[in-house]
């Protein structure tokens, strides 16, 4: 394989890389607290029914709650997500352009 295509090769894999690595971190971090939060939001409403501190129509209420929780936390990963794809792509073109500008 020609010299310049593994240097390309190996470029896009690193920008690609460098620009997941640090996304990655921060989305696992992110992730961590809300599945945490989440789960002692449920441990707090599981030992309010178990108690009686959450009678059948503030259970709905609580439920539905959680529910929020989690799609909240699930929307904002997507989010974040589609964010760090963007930059992987306009990276790696911008990488590209470079090359091609490199030898006009």
């Amino acid at each position: 394989m020609n010299e310049n295509v593994i240097e390309l090769i190996n470029d896009i894999k690193e920008v690609a890389t460098n620009i997941l690595e640090k996304d990655i971190s921060t989305v696992r971090g992110f992730s961590e607290r809300q599945v945490e939060a989440i789960a002692k939001q449920t441990i707090i409403i599981q030992k309010g029914i178990l108690n009686g501190d959450i009678d059948e129509d503030l259970k709905e209420f609580f439920l539905d709650g959680l529910e929020a929780m989690a799609l909240n936390f699930v929307n904002t990963l997507k989010g974040i997500l589609s964010v760090t794809i963007e930059k992987v792509w306009n990276a790696i073109v911008d990488l590209l352009w470079k090359a091609i500008e490199s030898i006009t």
